[in-house]
């Protein structure tokens, strides 16, 4: 299966205002993120140092892949790409 890398940003026109509704904002993405590493959509994510962008390692299909993608294009702003692991690389050595 395919393994997919999308580079997000964080939309900062949606961030709320109130330090309040800051902490339920980010915790509703956290949870969401949480939620498709628990049903195994998700196999990485990870946020760089100094917030607002970071990463998200995804397996699929192109059709799945947008599906999740889908569901947070409202928060932010985001690059995909398919991509080969070592592995991958190792068993096209191989071939004929």
């Amino acid at each position: 299966m395919t393994k997919f890398m999308t580079l997000w940003e964080i939309d900062r026109s949606k961030i709320p205002d109130s330090p309040e509704e800051q902490i339920q904002y980010w915790t509703m993405l956290l949870n969401m993120i949480k939620e498709d590493m628990k049903n195994g959509k998700t196999i990485g994510f990870g946020e760089f140092a100094g917030g607002f962008k970071g990463f998200v390692i995804r397996e699929g299909t192109e059709q799945e892949i947008h599906m999740e993608i889908s569901k947070y294009a409202k928060f932010t702003n985001h690059k995909t790409f398919a991509f080969l692991e070592v592995s991958d690389l190792e068993e096209m050595l191989k071939a004929p």
